[in-house]
C-alpha cells in the first residue's frame, strides 16, 4: 500500500469522542478517582495511515449453548480482521463456539466449532474506524497520585489511641480478554498493539481502557450482516491468528482460558509453524486442570490439522497420555 502523506491525514477524526469513550470505561469501572485520560499527542497526525487492524476478544465465564441440532451456538472467542486494499475494504470474523468435550468415542466428535465469514465494508467507514482505533491505543492514560490523608487518632480519657483509615478498590468476577493491533503504512509498516486479560476493577481499569475502547470501536464499526454466509477465512486471517498464537502471553496468569480457546481455534486457523507450538502443549509435563485441557485440545487441533489422530486405536479411545506419547514419537 502506498504511503499516505501527513497532509492528507493531518487530523485524526473523532479524537475527542475516542478519549471520551476511554473516560467512560474508567467511569463505568469506578476508576475515575485513580485514573484519567487525555487525547493522543498531536504527533499522531504525522504517523502513517492505518490500513489494517486485528482484534481478539472473549469473556472467561461464557455460557456453553447447544442448539436443537446438536451444534454449539455460544460465542466464546472471536477474532476480527479489517483491511483496506486500494479502493476496497473488507472484514473477516471467526468465532469459536464451545461444545461438549466429554466425548470419548472414536473418531472423536469436535469439542468446538469455528465459523468464519468475510464481507465488504464502505471504504470511508473502514478508514475512519482504523483511525479511531489507533487513537484509542495512543490515548494518554495517567494515574492520579494523591498525598496521603492526614493522620487520624481516636481521643478518649485514657489518651490518644492511634487509629487509621483504609480504602477498598472494587473488583468484579467478570474476567475478559481484549487484544487490538493496528498496522500503519510505512517502510516498513508499523504494528501498534496492546492486550489485556484479567478482571475489571477500578485499580486496573487504566491498564485496559485503551485496548477495550479500541476493540469496541472496531466491533461497532463492522457488525456482521445477517445475510453473510460462512466461508473459508482468507490467508490474512490465518496469518494474523498465527501471529497472535505465537506472541500473546498465553502461559501467564489470567490468560489460561484464552490459551485453551486459541488452541481449539488452531484446529481451523493458523499456519504450519503453529504445529510446533501445539506439539509443545502436547509434551508439557504440567498437570493443572487447564494444562490437561490444553493438552487435550492440542491433540484435537493436531488431529484436525494433520489428519493423523493418535487418540484412537481403531474404535478404542486411548488415554491422552498415550495419545501424546504417540504424537511425540513421530
Amino acid at each position: 500500500m502506498a504511503l499516505c502523506s501527513a497532509a492528507a491525514w493531518a487530523a485524526t477524526p473523532g479524537t475527542d469522542a475516542v478519549t471520551e469513550r476511554i473516560r467512560e470505561i474508567l467511569r463505568e469501572d469506578g476508576a475515575e478517582s485513580e485514573w484519567g485520560a487525555d487525547p493522543p499527542a498531536k504527533e499522531i497526525a504525522t504517523r502513517g495511515e492505518p490500513f489494517a487492524a486485528t482484534t481478539l476478544g472473549g469473556v472467561g465465564h461464557a455460557m456453553v449453548l447447544i442448539g436443537s441440532d446438536g451444534r454449539p451456538r455460544g460465542s466464546q472467542l472471536w477474532l476480527r480482521h479489517a483491511r483496506v486494499e486500494g479502493d476496497r475494504a473488507s472484514v473477516s470474523e471467526c468465532v469459536l463456539h464451545l461444545g461438549k468435550d466429554e466425548d470419548r468415542s472414536c473418531p472423536p466428535a469436535p469439542p468446538a466449532l469455528v465459523e468464519c465469514a468475510t464481507w465488504s465494508v464502505p471504504l470511508d467507514t473502514a478508514r475512519a474506524a482504523l483511525l479511531e482505533a489507533r487513537a484509542a491505543l495512543f490515548g494518554r492514560i495517567y494515574e492520579k497520585k494523591f498525598l496521603s490523608d492526614p493522620r487520624e487518632e481516636l481521643e478518649d480519657d485514657s489518651g490518644g489511641v492511634p487509629g487509621g483509615s483504609f480504602s477498598l478498590s472494587g473488583g468484579s468476577s467478570a474476567n475478559f480478554a481484549a487484544v487490538a493491533n493496528v498496522i500503519e503504512s510505512g517502510e516498513p509498516p508499523i504494528r501498534v498493539s496492546a492486550e489485556w486479560a484479567g478482571y475489571k476493577s477500578g485499580g486496573a481499569a487504566g491498564r485496559y481502557a485503551r485496548v477495550d475502547a479500541a476493540t469496541d470501536i472496531l466491533r461497532e464499526a463492522f457488525p456482521r450482516p445477517s445475510d453473510v454466509p460462512t466461508s473459508a477465512p482468507p490467508a490474512s486471517v490465518h496469518a494474523e491468528f498465527s501471529r497472535l498464537f505465537s506472541t500473546l502471553p498465553l502461559d501467564e496468569r489470567y490468560w489460561w482460558w484464552v490459551r485453551e480457546r486459541m488452541v481449539l481455534m488452531a484446529a481451523t486457523l493458523g499456519l504450519p509453524a503453529d504445529l510446533a507450538r501445539l506439539e509443545g502443549y502436547v509434551s508439557s509435563q504440567s498437570s493443572g486442570p487447564s494444562d490437561l485441557r490444553t493438552r487435550a485440545y492440542a491433540l484435537e487441533a493436531l488431529a484436525r490439522r494433520t489428519g493423523r489422530d493418535t487418540r484412537c486405536d481403531g474404535s478404542r479411545r486411548l488415554a491422552d497420555d498415550a495419545a501424546a506419547a504417540a504424537v511425540l514419537r513421530h
